[in-house]
């Protein structure tokens, strides 16, 4: 990685913004699921799935693309990735039944995957020696600001023009970032392609412990926060009995906490607090919270509160772990492929996060206190995972 003068605090924003973008296609989908079930005769079960095949590449290919950003060149990825978001949204505008709309999601998470795992790197490049922790630790806000920037939207757009124009302004609009973050590329000194094949740089990767405890601990993070989330304007309607919109507005909020949250993680880590510490901490509030949200007894007011610090209190996990990548990486040439591991937790975590919780509250017959023991189950493992970083 080069070792910038100076950062490059333009491109570390602009890369942000690039990889909000991705995540926008990520927020779309929970506020306007009620609709697409109700167009397309989707059961709850089959919705969970159709949440989560976003992640199903990630979970089994994003080390893979973190050794292809080192061999094709982080410019080409991040081009190939906006091109297919925006073909997968195009698509799933289109889609007359969940069948196409499934594969939309899956190319769709081909560029999300594209897009996230090259861009951590073009951050590292651009901020100076001193600033790269807090710039890394920076790149945290950017799913849940992408989530939120598409759930605010939401609610104004599905009532006005439906759910497949909602698709179309944010195909519109995802060409336009992609541009502007090339152009922020192109200033800065980036590694040309290498030659080393990038199936040998993801098993150099997997060999890292470090990487693996990374990538562990993202996946049980991931399984709560982004599983509740999704899972949010459908709880909101049925729980307490609330409208879509009001539905769509609380939960963005929810999500948008996570944002303040990231960034008061970045700051720890700029503090050099430990990785398990804020691990542990930010666990330890979520569990917390997730009881009081799921077991009845609290006026909705409040449990809506505690969601919202849920959100806020999780944002502890992801900076620390975005800052540990680089200092955990062996060699330079690892840190994508060790980004690419970060993401696959990620991604297998979100995957199975939503049909789990779905399938455990329809065993309950729709009662969402059934949510907590898979929720409670991958808080446990976060908290295990974080220990085991310490060593």
């Amino acid at each position: 990685m080069s070792e910038a003068r100076k950062t490059v605090w333009g491109a570390v924003l602009v890369a942000v913004l690039a990889g909000a973008m991705a995540s926008a296609h990520v927020g779309k989908l929970p506020p306007a699921m009620p609709l697409i079930r109700a167009e397309l005769g989707v059961s709850l079960l089959a919705a969970g799935f159709l949440l989560s095949l976003f992640n199903l590449l990630g979970m089994t290919v994003a080390v893979l693309f973190g050794g292809l950003a080192d061999r094709l060149g982080r410019r080409r990825l991040v081009l190939a990735g906006f091109v297919c978001l925006a073909l997968g949204g195009a698509l799933g505008a289109l889609s007359p039944n969940l069948a196409l709309l499934m594969v939309s999601r899956l190319v769709e998470g081909v560029g999300f995957v594209a897009v996230t795992v090259a861009l951590p790197f073009v951050i590292g490049v651009a901020a100076a020696p001193k600033d790269r922790g807090l710039a890394l630790s920076l790149w945290s806000v950017y799913h849940p600001m992408g989530m939120a920037m598409a759930m605010l939207a939401s609610p104004v757009l599905l009532t006005l023009m439906g759910w497949r124009e909602l698709w179309w302004v944010i195909v519109a609009v995802s060409p336009l970032v992609g541009w502007a973050v090339l152009a922020q590329m192109r200033r800065l000194d980036l590694p040309p392609p290498g030659n080393t094949p990038f199936l040998h740089l993801a098993l150099a990767a997997l060999r890292v412990r470090g990487f693996r405890l990374i990538g562990l601990v993202f996946l049980a993070y991931a399984f709560q926060w982004v599983t509740l989330m999704a899972w949010l304007p459908t709880f909101l309607t049925e729980s307490f009995g609330a409208d879509l919109a009001f539905a769509g507005l609380v939960s963005a909020l929810v999500v948008l906490a996570n944002v303040p949250g990231c960034l008061f993680g970045s700051e720890v880590v700029r503090r050099g607090f430990s990785i398990t510490a804020m691990v542990l901490t930010g666990t330890a509030v979520m569990v917390v919270c997730t009881l009081g949200l799921f077991l009845p007894g609290l006026p909705d007011a409040v449990r809506i509160g505690l969601a919202v610090v849920f959100s806020f209190f999780g944002g502890l996990i992801p900076p620390a772990l975005f800052a540990a990548v680089p200092k955990v990486a062996p060699e330079v040439r690892l840190i994508s492929t060790g980004n690419g591991m970060l993401m696959q937790g990620s991604a297998i975590g979100q995957f199975i996060g939503a049909p789990m919780v779905a399938a455990a509250v329809s065993a309950g017959g729709g009662d969402w206190r059934w949510a907590l023991g898979p929720m409670l189950a991958f808080a446990a493992l976060t908290a295990v995972a974080g220990v085991m970083l310490r060593r």
